[in-house]
């Protein structure tokens, strides 16, 4: 009998780039999910006056499971109990303005790993999310009430936030909108669609930049959807704007978070 001769292993050539070819595919599978698996209203959603659809939690863990990444999370918290806010909010119930003061701070700060499970190679790596309870949305809440909504909510930024870059998605969505705790300050000129100069100022008196007709549009379909008076709408935001023509553009996601409760 003949002796066994073990095959020689070819040696694995560790590739550092990709090809054009392969990029190209890349996004168009991304357009694929997007248009065949992909439903408006639950994995994504579009936000009149932004050119692209924002990415939601499960939009991103639908391009996980189709990329074959595991999202690997590192999330650490700090608290100040003696730290406190004094806000302002209109009680629906009371049908009045209400003051209050929230004492306790705790905030969350999470980074997301996003591992490709064949080969285990690092798509994203300590991609961050934060958030706190003196956002908008939780500042007249109890922080130790909803102190595991921040967590997950710091969690899913930072998960959106990985997607957007371990899979090159950007060019079809932006960051999660309604997970933005700001529009940076006014100044994400990119994602806004032009607004025709007869329609509506740029500015304020002030310099502050304006939304868009679009933005105003859908801010108040939400208001009528969600039974809203105007009155009272404006009534809680006095502070920043009086009418309709003077919302301030970096304003609009906090409008946002709070007509969404």
């Amino acid at each position: 009998m003949g002796k066994t001769v073990e095959l020689r292993k070819e040696e694995q050539t560790i590739r550092h780039e990709l090809t054009t070819e392969e990029l190209i595919n890349q996004a168009q599978r991304i357009m694929e999910i997007k248009e065949k698996v992909m439903v408006e209203g639950v994995h994504y959603g579009v936000i009149p006056g932004f050119k692209k659809p924002s990415l939601w939690k499960p939009g991103a863990e639908k391009l996980c499971t189709a990329f074959r990444l595991e999202p690997e999370f590192e999330t650490t918290s700090k608290e100040d109990p003696n730290r406190n806010i004094t806000w302002e909010k209109w009680d629906y119930t009371q049908k009045k303005q209400i003051k209050g003061t929230t004492q306790g701070y705790a905030e969350y700060d999470s980074s997301c790993t996003l591992i490709h499970i064949p080969t285990g190679e690092v798509w994203a790596r300590n991609v961050g999310g934060s958030c706190n309870n003196f956002e908008a949305k939780y500042r007249s809440l109890n922080p130790y009430d909803v102190k595991n909504t921040l967590e997950k909510m710091a969690e899913k930024r930072a998960l959106v936030a990985a997607v957007l870059i371990g899979t090159a998605a950007s060019d079809q969505f932006t960051q999660d909108i309604e997970a933005m705790p700001f529009l940076n300050n006014g100044n994400d000129q990119a994602q806004s669609e032009p607004r025709k100069p007869a329609s509506r100022p740029e500015t304020n008196d002030n310099s502050v930049r304006l939304a868009t007709s679009k933005q105003v549009d859908y801010i108040k379909s939400q208001i009528e959807k969600n039974n809203i008076v105007p009155e009272d709408f404006f009534s809680v935001w006095e502070e920043d704007f009086e009418t309709w023509e003077d919302i301030p553009f970096h304003k609009v996601n906090s409008v946002l978070e709070w007509i969404r409760g």
